[in-house]
């Protein structure tokens, strides 16, 4: 907190041979070393062994350089000490009353994506952020109403000109609070359920991939945590909603029906979805203007052109990935075989069936049996 001078610093910086600290500081003390942490990091282990102080404030890899320095220490035996100083999630939340329990941190300081494993989790999230935060946050935050978030600022805690006040993100777009700030976000919607039923879900008849095949495509998706997933062929969005609220992936969308792409956008504010992005169109001509590269491809339609460019789906793929499609018809999965075989893409076959029993008289009513094909791109694939 405060500005780049050490005045913050309640310690005798004389006792120290070496200080180091990011490029941003103002000092002519003659013992410091400035720069990126890649810039003073080799400087900076070479000399553990002497009285040092590593100041952690200033740009992000300078902050997480600390837990480099402190794994080498450990590793060398050499003892250090950690000294605290006033954060500026301790000053706003003791400005705010707001309890550190109740508290997630996440940041957007010097990112584009937030982790969204911390984001909006808790009912209340401490944002470190910087000048591109406010047009990030209006992305990430596209599907979410206005009275969702609440947005308490902390501009310029240290400085004479502090302040501390309430905005929303139209305030913050419009009229950016000045460098260095920090938000505190309050929820004000409970999180939905991480598997929704068919019910909760808005969608054309049969546009829907019911639950139960629903729960097993995520789970042969493998999905962790800020992964990106292309939605292909969504429909009602119903993949990327749950895959969103159970596994905290980001998700692309490639809808063409544009009444069913307006479902998709019903239903992603009605489950409060972060970070996510609807392309409305012919998804094989649309999946080629977007530059990303997934982590998870799910095809659920898209039609004979998309079955067609399996293989271009998977080179887009990142290593390691994975693409799981789902067919229910004959026809797209001996097309979606061949179109693999040609290419030499290695890829398995799963066959899921459902029988159900319904009323006294149990008679049975079996659904329609749905083909998955299940291709991984290895990171050392010899083919691509």
């Amino acid at each position: 907190m405060g500005p780049y001078d050490f005045s913050n610093i309640n310690l005798d910086l004389t006792q120290f041979e070496l200080i180091f600290c990011d490029k941003n500081y103002k000092t002519n003390l003659p013992n410091v070393v400035q720069g990126s942490f890649k810039e003073v990091k080799e400087q900076l282990l070479d000399n553990l062994d002497k009285n040092i102080l590593y100041i952690v404030s200033g740009s992000p890899l300078f902050f997480s350089g600390a837990a480099v320095v402190i794994a080498m220490a450990k590793k060398r035996s050499i003892p250090f000490k950690i000294i605290d100083n006033t954060s500026s999630l301790s000053y706003m939340l003791a400005h705010t009353g707001v309890a550190l329990t109740k508290t997630a941190i996440a940041s957007l300081h010097g990112r584009n994506d937030v982790d969204l494993e911390s984001f909006l989790t808790k009912e209340y999230t401490f944002l470190v952020c910087d000048e591109n935060t406010p047009k990030n946050l209006s992305r990430i935050m596209h599907y979410l109403d206005n009275e969702d978030v609440s947005f308490t600022v902390g501009e310029r805690f240290g400085y004479e000109d502090e302040r501390l006040y309430e905005a929303n993100l139209d305030d913050l777009l419009h009229h950016p609070p000045k460098m260095p700030y920090s938000l505190l976000l309050r929820r004000n919607f409970t999180p939905p359920p991480p598997i929704s039923n068919e019910e909760e879900i808005e969608h054309e008849n049969g546009m829907i991939t019911k639950s139960y095949k629903r729960h097993i495509s995520l789970q042969n998706l493998n999905l962790e945590p800020n992964m990106l997933l292309w939605d292909i062929g969504a429909g009602s969005g119903s993949v990327s909603i749950d895959g969103y609220k159970r596994y905290k992936v980001r998700t692309i969308m490639f809808e063409k029906n544009e009444k069913r792409a307006a479902m998709i956008e019903r239903n992603l504010t009605k489950h409060k979805v972060v970070d996510t992005k609807l392309y409305i169109g012919e998804a094989s001509e649309l999946y080629k203007e977007e530059k990303s590269i997934p982590e998870r491809i799910f095809v659920g339609g898209g039609g004979e052109k998309v079955i067609n460019e399996l293989d271009y789906l998977y080179e887009r793929l990142a290593k390691g990935g994975r693409l799981v499609a789902n067919f229910v018809t004959l026809q797209h999965l001996t097309t979606a075989i061949n179109v693999l075989k040609k290419a030499k893409i290695p890829f398995e076959i799963k066959s899921i069936s459902l029988t159900t029993y319904k009323m006294s008289l149990l008679l049975p009513e079996p659904e329609r049996v749905m083909h998955q094909i299940i291709i991984d791109k290895e990171n050392n694939d010899p083919l691509r």
